[in-house]
């Protein structure tokens, strides 16, 4: 029976894989038993259909990856848009400082209306700022205290010439070009701009002026003193002083000029007091210079060697030797290469010979401490 049935069976076709084993189990499997459902036989073509895995899974991830993304997108912005607002806020809060500062100044000098103006501006710009309120009232009270007639009235008439069109618009143009000079750094054309415009329109927004005019000052001032122009890079610095506070490079600068000036006021007057100053110079500021072009280091050199001549007119050869000795140091020259050389023959010599004692060295008896008897001169005989 075997036999028949193995016989009866047709034979796979063309590159088909039949698998022996299950040919063997349906052949001697007994009757009466379930075969396996068609549905779990394997394919026609002997490959079976790839199965599906973690397909919920995989959209899960990535909705959660793109949560994630869009997160973090969102809580950077956010803290971009606070340290932006909290660069903003510092930077009102310097400028309120100076106004505020500038506002004490002009109550002090009885510009009431500059103080009322710079206290406009910071209550636009910080409202709820602490006292300005009980500020603004003392200020508004002293504008309101009586004044003579004759103080009003001119205001009263002067006001329209100020405040008429062609004389807005100039000053517009004057402030967009003082911007751009400042943007560009046109410190000498940005001063003369603001000169200019405050001849014409004081009060045209003085606040803002009154700022650029401080930055223009104080780097036109520094850059005066770094090109030899001292005593203009400390006026312009002085000036700028009175509208702000100076930082450490502007009063650097300052204090180097100043130095500078004092060393060069004893020039041919005072060598030692020369020497002493550029001394202190020269170890940190050596190209340092004024109007003249000398610089630190050879005003130094110069003024070692004039104070070992004072010395060798006093006979003190080795003391001007030594002077000499440092302004070679700072700076080589053949004719001070020869004196120097002189001055050191004359201190060996000196060392080499002993000086005879000072006629003054003789000894003296001691003083007594009896009070001296006056004695008779003699008188000539008859």
């Amino acid at each position: 029976m075997n036999n028949n049935t193995f016989e009866e069976k047709t034979l796979p076709e063309e590159n088909q894989v039949v698998d022996m084993t299950e040919i063997e189990l349906t052949e001697n499997k007994p009757e009466g038993l379930e075969t396996e459902p068609q549905d779990q036989q394997p394919p026609a073509n002997g490959k079976r259909k790839p199965k599906r895995r973690g397909g919920p899974w995989i959209w899960i991830g990535i909705l959660i990856f793109i949560l994630l993304t869009a997160a973090g997108a969102f809580f950077g912005y956010r803290n971009g848009v606070q340290r932006r607002l909290a660069n903003e806020k510092a930077l009102l809060m310097e400028q309120i400082g100076l106004q505020l500062e500038w506002t004490y100044k002009d109550i002090d000098a009885g510009r009431y209306e500059n103080a009322k103006a710079r206290l406009d501006y910071i209550v636009e710009k910080y409202p709820s700022f602490p006292g300005i309120a009980d500020l603004m009232t003392q200020v508004i009270g002293k504008l309101n205290a009586p004044m003579p007639t004759a103080t009003q009235i001119a205001i009263a008439t002067v006001e329209p010439s100020i405040t008429a069109t062609p004389d807005l618009r100039g000053a517009e143009e004057k402030f967009a070009q003082l911007n751009q000079h400042i943007a560009n750094q046109e410190w000498d054309l940005a001063v003369q701009t603001v000169q200019s415009l405050k001849e014409s329109n004081f009060d045209y927004r003085s606040i803002e002026v009154d700022g650029l005019y401080f930055i223009a000052l104080r780097n036109r001032g520094i850059q005066r003193i770094w090109a030899g122009e001292l005593e203009q890079g400390m006026y312009d610095l002085t000036v700028a002083a009175q509208l702000g506070a100076m930082d450490s490079q502007a009063a650097g600068a300052e204090s180097w000029a100043t130095t500078y000036l004092t060393g060069a006021s004893y020039w041919d007057v005072n060598w030692p007091g020369a020497v002493e100053v550029f001394e202190q110079l020269y170890a940190q500021m050596p190209y340092f210079s004024d109007s003249t072009g000398m610089t630190t280091a050879e005003r130094y050199r110069i003024a070692l060697y004039r104070l070992g001549d004072l010395f060798a007119a006093q006979g003190d050869f080795c003391t001007a030797s030594s002077y000499y000795a440092k302004s070679l140091a700072v700076g080589m020259n053949l004719d001070i290469q020869v004196t120097a050389t002189a001055y050191a023959e004359a201190c060996a010599n000196l060392s080499a010979t002993p000086e005879p004692p000072p006629a003054e060295s003789t000894p003296t008896p001691p003083e007594s401490t009896e009070e001296p008897q006056p004695t008779e001169e003699p008188t000539a005989g008859p």
